[in-house]
């Protein structure tokens, strides 16, 4: 009969152990078909799960001089993030978002992060081995895991009461050796008043209980790397030792409150004893001092993991792309790059610029303006946050970013389209006026209003941008402002050409102003009435020869 349990156990252990190395075994092929094609298939993940780190960071702490929402919407960066995060886990997803989000010019760290991509990217069997540990952990939305250095948690009320009520069965049982009736009456008492006590305040309990053992699951993996026997992360395994030394209780305690939460017969039994013992409320109270405890150790744990995962997804975008370059760094106001393109564009048109700190770009309608700012743009946040360019070489000085793009009405506030935009351009001012390093990107700048004060306006607020700290590089369809500020703006457009009554663009940036219009061109290919398109272009030679404008009397152009 021995002999029998004895061979049982240890097929048990050969079906675990062969399971363990079959899903080893599939994750690795992944992994390696994933660097092999450049390409990965993304796990769905809430939008405003990812920003917990960021919001949370950004709440606490002093210094917040990041990515503002209105930047981060004109640039889509959502969606360049969605494309560079190849993490394996909430943290790394969480980290990573507000690694492009958290731009710091003093450029602190940088380095060791470059040190940390070079390592990922060239050295196969520690990156195989750091993406097994990673998707040990995987991804769970809303555990909102930072917020545990950030914030101080409360411990459950009365808690002296549950741990009172957990020891009443224990007492039951030693009655019984006196009085059996009495015990087992006393046993059976203290299940109900339990049973009572559990689900009645379980609702309030059960979202802590889920982020706690997703906080557990991130020490454990901790735990996982601080066995990585690699030479290349002794340096990593060391910290990960001292880091989960002080809050491995976390584990054992976790455990505990685990008991009976599968779909197995025993597990029954097992969620009984939880109730009857109140597991749940005791071992969370218990997890939550120690984080609170030990929120630093916690904290560098959470970072640490962060950076790896993050770093490993930054590593795999580099190898995903045809160009890339690391960005060079200097003082003067200036932004130069060859061969730049736009993350987001397939097959995109690549430009080449020497920009110094105040830039005019005009051109004709669907030309490649708007592109061409967003790309740069996009550009200068990676540079400083992953320290990747898509560019063969890139040069520029570390800067604050902040854009004014994509204006909309706000109807709740009750701002037009013009009120939403001088609010948005006034966040440009208050940057500069701080005297803090910055560039601004502004598309068809003051667009809301009329002709004349729009020209007015945008002309002054060019003069103050291009006398006070900081680059900017403006887009307009107004050809009027490369006369007014040429003395203060470089000069560059984007063209096209009309062959065949077809509108053809190259997307090239040109040296000096626009001098080419299609708005009217484009109405005689799409067939508009010859009559309008005949008044349109009288009107438009009648103004660029006199500089003003025919009066219509009758639907008769007169003078």
């Amino acid at each position: 009969m021995m002999n029998l349990i004895i061979i049982l156990v240890i097929v048990a252990i050969a079906i675990f152990v062969y399971n363990i190395l079959m899903i080893n075994k599939k994750r690795l092929k992944k992994f390696r078909k994933e660097w092999a094609t450049g390409k990965f298939d993304a796990r769905s993940e809430d939008d405003e799960s990812v920003s917990m780190y960021w919001e949370n960071k950004k709440n606490s702490e002093p210094r917040y001089d990041g990515i503002d929402q209105l930047t981060w919407d004109d640039l889509a960066m959502n969606t360049v993030f969605k494309k560079i995060n190849y993490t394996q886990t909430s943290v790394g997803s969480e980290y990573l978002f507000n690694q492009l989000r958290d731009i710091d010019p003093s450029l602190k760290n940088i380095q060791d992060k470059e040190r940390l991509y070079i390592l990922l990217e060239s050295n196969s069997a520690l990156r195989e081995e750091i993406l097994r540990i990673l998707s040990g952990l995987g991804k769970q939305n809303y555990t909102n895991s930072s917020s545990f250095f950030y914030e101080n948690q409360n411990n459950i009320k009365y808690v002296a009461i549950y741990v009172l009520l957990a020891l009443m069965p224990f007492a039951s049982i030693i009655l019984m050796f006196f009085s059996l009736k009495y015990g087992i009456f006393s046993l059976v008492g203290s299940f109900l008043i339990n049973l009572f006590v559990y689900y009645k305040n379980k609702p309030e309990l059960e979202n802590n209980l889920y982020s706690t053992s997703y906080i557990a699951a991130i020490i454990n993996t901790g735990k996982r790397f601080a066995s990585v026997k690699n030479p290349d992360f002794t340096t990593f395994a060391d910290k990960f030792k001292v880091k989960v030394q002080s809050i491995k209780k976390v584990l054992v305690l976790s455990n505990i409150a685990s008991i009976g939460r599968g779909n197995g017969d025993l597990d029954i039994i097992f969620e009984y004893i939880r109730i009857l013992f109140l597991l749940d409320f005791i071992t969370y109270n218990d997890i939550i001092k120690t984080i609170s405890k030990h929120k630093e150790e916690y904290r560098d744990l959470w970072e640490l993991i962060g950076q790896l995962d993050a770093g490993v997804a930054v590593a795999f975008y580099r190898k995903s792309l045809d160009t890339y370059c690391i960005p060079t760094f200097v003082e003067k106001e200036e932004l130069s790059f060859k061969n730049m393109f736009h993350p987001l564009i397939n097959e995109p048109v690549k430009n080449t610029s020497n920009l110094d700190k105040s830039t005019l770009i005009t051109g004709s309608n669907a030309s490649g303006k708007s592109t061409y700012i967003k790309a740069i743009a996009i550009n200068t946040i990676l540079a400083q946050t992953i320290n990747t360019v898509l560019a063969e070489n890139w040069t520029m000085k570390p800067s604050y970013i902040v854009t004014s793009m994509a204006i909309q009405d706000n109807v709740l506030d009750g701002d037009s389209y013009f009120i939403a935009e001088i609010k948005s351009l006034k966040r440009i001012i208050q940057l500069c006026e701080q005297n803090k390093p910055c560039i601004s990107f502004i598309d068809e700048i003051l667009k809301g209003t009329n002709t004349i004060e729009r020209i007015a306006a945008s002309a002054a607020m060019m003069e103050w941008l291009s006398l006070n700290k900081g680059m900017n590089i403006i887009a307009s369809h107004d050809i009027e402002l490369t006369e007014i500020t040429k003395s203060t703006y470089s000069n560059y457009h984007f063209s096209e050409s009309i062959e065949n009554g077809q509108v053809h663009f190259d997307y090239k940036i040109h040296s000096g102003p626009s001098k080419t219009k299609n708005a009217i061109k484009l109405l005689e290919i799409l067939d508009y009435p010859q009559s309008i398109t005949n008044k349109a272009n009288g009107l438009a030679e009648h103004f660029l020869e006199r500089h003003e404008w025919k009066v219509m009397k009758n639907l008769k152009i007169v003078d």
